[in-house]
């Protein structure tokens, strides 16, 4: 199943659990405001290993990451950084 009317968004503005338990995500986009925007994005939790990280400059245009297929992650988190920050996962 690609992309499609299944999919949905998890909005974050700050750190915190992308979900709990095994997650399937599409893609993620972080939208940065008048600070650089930063999101580290980690599997089994906060201490967990780092499957990706993004940045975006500050009043710059959002980063948006879709993945050809599904990524499967147990227990995601991100860590947001910079004021204003808005976090997506596509779910």
């Amino acid at each position: 199943m690609g992309m499609g009317s299944a999919t949905r968004p998890q909005h974050f503005t700050a750190t915190g659990n992308i979900s709990v338990g095994p997650a399937t995500i599409w893609g993620f986009v972080l939208t940065p405001a008048a600070a650089t925007a930063t999101a580290v994005i980690r599997e089994n939790g906060s201490g967990g290993t780092i499957v990706m990280s993004l940045q975006a400059a500050a009043n710059g245009n959002s980063v948006v990451v879709a993945f050809e297929g599904p990524m499967p992650l147990m227990d995601p988190h991100v860590t947001l950084g910079g004021a204003g920050v808005l976090f997506s996962a596509l779910m």
